[in-house]
C-alpha cells in the first residue's frame, strides 16, 4: 500500500521568492547579463526571471484574501469544485490587482534595462537604449542634450506609467 505525501508547493514557492529577493535584482540581473551574450530576448527572459517575484507575492496575498470572502465560502457550500472557483471567481479579482501593478513593473523594469545598458551589460552595442545613450555622454562632456533628452523622455516615460497605475487603481476602487 502506498502513501501519498502533499507536496508543499506553497511552502516552496515561498522559499524561492524568499532567495530571489534576498538577492539585490539589480546584482542577480548583472551575475545573469555576465555569462551570456548579449541580446534583446535573452535580455527579456532574464528580466522577466528577475521580476516575477514581487509579482507571485502580490497574487498570493490577494488569492489569501478572497479565499476568505463570503462569496467563495457560499461557492464551495453549492459544490462548486476547486477549479471552478479558481477560474470563475478567484482569477479575475487576482488580475484586477496585478493588472493595477503591471504598469509599476514595467517602469521597473524600464529603468533596470537603462541601467544595464548604461552599463554596458544586456543589450547588443548596434540596438538603441537610453541607458547606452546616456552612457555616451561620458564620451562628449559637453554634449548636454545626451542627458537632457533621453533622461527626461525617461522620466516621463516613469511618469506616465505611474499615472496609469494611480488611475487603473482608482477605477478599482470605485469598482469599474
Amino acid at each position: 500500500m502506498s502513501t501519498t505525501h502533499p507536496v508543499p508547493l506553497d511552502a516552496a514557492v515561498l522559499l524561492l521568492i524568499a532567495l530571489l529577493t534576498a538577492i539585490p535584482r539589480l546584482v542577480l540581473v548583472l551575475a545573469l547579463a555576465a555569462v551570456q551574450p548579449p541580446s534583446a530576448p535573452m535580455l527579456l527572459i532574464t528580466l522577466a526571471l528577475i521580476y516575477w517575484p514581487s509579482t507571485a507575492q502580490l497574487a498570493r496575498a490577494e488569492m489569501q484574501r478572497i479565499r476568505q470572502l463570503p462569496y467563495m465560502e457560499a461557492a464551495r457550500a453549492l459544490g462548486l469544485r476547486d477549479w471552478q472557483l479558481i477560474l470563475r471567481h478567484a482569477l479575475p479579482a487576482v488580475w484586477k490587482v496585478v493588472g493595477a501593478a503591471l504598469p509599476l513593473s514595467v517602469a521597473t523594469l524600464i529603468g533596470l534595462e537603462t541601467t544595464l545598458s548604461f552599463l554596458g551589460v544586456g543589450l547588443p552595442p548596434q540596438t538603441a537604449s537610453w541607458g547606452r545613450t546616456l552612457a555616451s555622454a561620458r564620451q562628449e562632456p559637453t554634449a548636454w542634450w545626451l542627458i537632457v533628452m533621453p533622461g527626461t523622455v525617461l522620466v516621463c516615460t516613469m511618469l506616465a506609467l505611474r499615472q496609469l497605475a494611480l488611475t487603473s487603481i482608482k477605477k478599482e476602487k470605485r469598482g469599474e
